[in-house]
This record gives C-alpha cells, sequence and structure tokens, in this order.
C-alpha cells in the first residue's frame, strides 16, 4: 500500500499524473489603437492586437517509442522472450506474460504500459487581428456599432477536454509537428447591432402628453447581427502509426484541398478527397492538424429585442420585452465528412448544427 513498493509501484500498468515541476501557463498581450472623432457623435477606430499563450497545458504520452525504432516496421509487432515475465506478477498487465511485443521493450519506460502526463506545459498559441470599429453613440433615439474582426490564431494544443485531460499530440516526440491554424481561428467577423427609440412619449419630441402618450411611448427595438467565415477542417484516419502511444493524420498528396465551385448541396463534395490519402504504417501521416484552406460553413444570425416601457411614475416602471434568437430561422450546416475511410469523405451533409429560432418573453416591476 501506499508508496511500500517504491519503483515497483503501479508497475506493468499505465501510469499518469502531473509534472514534478509545473511551469504556470502564462499570456503575453500587446496591442495599438487609432482612433478618430467624425460628426454626429460618430467615431471610428481601428487597432492591431495580439496574443502570445505560452505553457499552454496539455495531455503528454512520455512512453511513445522513440521515432527512430518506426523504421523497424512489423518487427515492432512481433511477439519476443519478456524479460519481465516472473517480476511483474499482476495478471491483469500483459507484461506478466511469458512474450511480449517487441515494441513495447524499446519505449522509454518498458516496465509501464504508459506514462502520461495529465497537464504538461507544452503548448503555445499565438494570434493576431486587425480590429475596426464603426460606432454611433446613442442620440435621437439611434445608436449604432459595427465592428470587423481581420485574425488568424495559431496553436499546437486543441482543447484540454476534461478536467484533467487528455489533450495530447499526434507525435509526442515532436509538439512543433502539431502547430497549426487553431480549431478556433475564424479569420473574418462581423457583428451589427442597431437600435431605435420611437421619438413619442413622455419626453420625447412627438406625442409626449396624454392617453396616447402612455401607449405610443416607451417603444424601443435592437438587432443584433452577426456573420463569420468558419472555423478550419480537421481530416482523420485509423491509427495505423504503431508507435505505442501517437497517433496518426492522413497524408497529403499534394492537391488542392479546397474547390473553388463547390455547392452547398446535401452530399456534395465540400473538398477534393484526392488531396489526402491513408497514411501507411508506421507513419504519422503528413497532412496539417487542421485544414488552411478548408472550412465548415460559416455561420449568419440575427437576434432582434422588442421593448415596450409603460412608466407610472418617475420610480415606478414595467418593461415588457421580447427576445428573439436566430430571429430569421437561419440554419448553419455541420462540416464535411472527414474520416479518410468514409465512403462521404469530402462531402457535406446538410444537418443543422445551430439552434432554430427561439422567443423569450420577459415582463420587469421597477420601484
Amino acid at each position: 500500500t501506499g508508496n511500500s513498493l517504491g519503483l515497483m509501484t503501479n508497475v506493468g500498468l499505465s501510469i499518469s499524473g502531473p509534472v514534478r515541476q509545473q511551469r504556470l501557463p502564462y499570456q503575453m498581450q500587446w496591442s495599438i489603437d487609432l482612433q478618430r472623432q467624425l460628426p454626429w457623435k460618430t467615431v471610428i477606430e481601428a487597432g492591431y492586437a495580439g496574443t502570445a499563450g505560452v505553457a499552454l497545458p496539455s495531455g503528454v504520452q512520455y512512453n511513445q517509442l522513440p521515432d527512430q525504432y518506426l523504421a523497424l516496421g512489423t518487427q515492432l509487432n512481433q511477439t519476443v522472450p519478456n524479460p519481465f515475465f516472473g517480476v511483474i506478477t499482476d495478471a491483469t498487465s500483459t507484461l506478466s506474460r511469458a512474450t511480449v511485443q517487441r515494441g513495447q521493450l524499446l519505449r522509454p519506460y518498458p516496465q509501464f504500459t504508459g506514462t502520461s502526463a495529465s497537464q504538461a506545459p507544452v503548448g503555445h498559441s499565438i494570434y493576431h487581428a486587425l480590429q475596426t470599429r464603426v460606432e454611433r453613440r446613442f442620440e435621437d433615439g439611434i445608436a449604432i456599432l459595427l465592428a470587423w474582426t481581420h485574425a488568424k490564431l495559431i496553436d499546437n494544443v486543441g482543447d484540454f477536454g476534461t478536467f484533467l485531460g487528455p489533450g495530447g499530440f499526434t507525435n509526442n516526440n515532436c509538439f512543433s509537428c502539431d502547430r497549426s491554424l487553431s480549431f478556433y481561428d475564424i479569420p473574418d467577423v462581423v457583428r451589427l447591432s442597431l437600435r431605435y427609440e420611437l421619438p413619442c412619449g413622455v419626453g420625447k419630441p412627438r406625442l409626449n402628453r396624454g392617453v396616447l402618450a402612455r401607449i405610443a411611448g416607451g417603444w424601443s427595438t435592437a438587432v443584433y447581427f452577426t456573420w463569420d467565415n468558419g472555423t478550419p477542417v480537421q481530416v482523420t484516419g485509423p491509427n495505423d502509426s504503431n508507435s505505442f502511444g501517437g497517433s496518426q493524420r492522413p497524408d497529403a498528396t499534394g492537391e488542392k484541398a479546397r474547390l473553388d465551385n463547390r455547392k452547398l448541396e446535401d452530399g456534395a463534395l465540400w473538398f477534393n478527397p484526392a488531396a489526402f490519402r491513408r497514411a501507411p504504417q508506421f507513419t504519422f501521416g503528413t497532412a496539417s492538424r487542421n485544414l488552411p484552406d478548408v472550412r465548415v460553413p460559416g455561420n449568419r444570425n440575427f437576434d432582434i429585442l422588442i421593448e415596450k416601457r409603460i412608466s407610472f411614475t418617475e420610480r415606478l416602471a414595467l418593461d415588457f420585452r421580447t427576445e428573439l434568437f436566430n430571429a430569421f430561422n437561419n440554419v448553419v450546416f455541420s462540416g464535411p465528412q472527414t474520416s479518410v475511410i468514409s465512403g462521404d469523405f469530402g462531402r457535406i451533409r446538410l444537418l443543422q448544427a445551430n439552434t432554430p429560432r427561439q422567443i423569450q418573453f420577459g415582463l420587469r416591476f421597477s420601484y
């Protein structure tokens, strides 16, 4: 129990834990902005922003075969006499048998079937963005904000997953080999918001007295529009690397993946499947972790707010709100089939990925 077995603790099994000397992740940010005040309470702004993430956590399998042993090919899977037979006695361990795969004995820690770190500080990210904004501040019942961001995000780690992992790399001996566009890279994002209040009611220039002021006044509406051009596609395939800890991506054939004449139709080709092929055994594949020229369909969304405020006194008021999310029921489709062994590889199916229109009502009394 405990550490009474010393270095024999959990021998023959897969072990995992945090790195003993852990670097704390940190982020560096820098930016520059230019702003200009125009007539009609309008402001234009343009700027550059950059961010670098250092020592980002990811899962790492430290018991992967050294890359040079992959040249042995099928010899890695041959069974040979097990030097741990009779030493490792846990019947649940493959290392308790009389024979073992040759590749297991060539691992950095052959007495374990896996040696992984759950939060190794080996990730890095870099983000650059051009940020522009035009804003008309609220006056005469109208406010407008238009923003456009043109950006690029590159990293070598993806989602960390659950609280303690998994994360991970294709080749745990080469963290930089996974450097590519991030799964969260969106080159262009446009956001427009417009708010308008009717010029009627108490304190307004029109219909500001009597019953009509109570009925026609206090109305306002807002529209929020968002557009982007989607995230990168990641092609996948079976893991034939036989690397005892790594994974595998397809091979890139050298052909262009992007199709210039693609159509958003059910079953249509979204990217060129001839640009990839299943990687051979004992390799990691040559395709980029996330494709630089193929993206899932982008997002286009309208949200609408309609609000009525009824003022009883200076302190007492009743607000009624109607909110329409995805007001025009725009459909965002999921991406294409990305498995290189699928018969639909490269084709897109018109399956909805976003939430259909939702309408929400709210009532608030202020006093």
